[in-house]
């Protein structure tokens, strides 16, 4: 599972992919976890060159 977070979101809490990451792992669920510096909830942050590619190579991988 990719988790991707803003660094700026003040609609749900960075903490948040934190916690449901942390449970993968233990669970033994592959999974990846990215933080967006700067990104907010929505918006151009998740239209970036490296954002698109953090996706597609992690679409790719599996």
């Amino acid at each position: 599972m990719l988790l991707m977070h803003g660094t700026a979101d003040t609609v749900v809490s960075p903490s948040q992919t934190d916690l449901l990451y942390q449970v993968l792992q233990k669970s033994g669920i592959p999974s990846e976890r990215y933080l967006v510096t700067g990104a907010v909830h929505g918006g151009k942050y998740w239209v970036q060159e490296l954002v698109l590619k953090i996706i597609t190579d992690f679409s790719t991988s599996i």
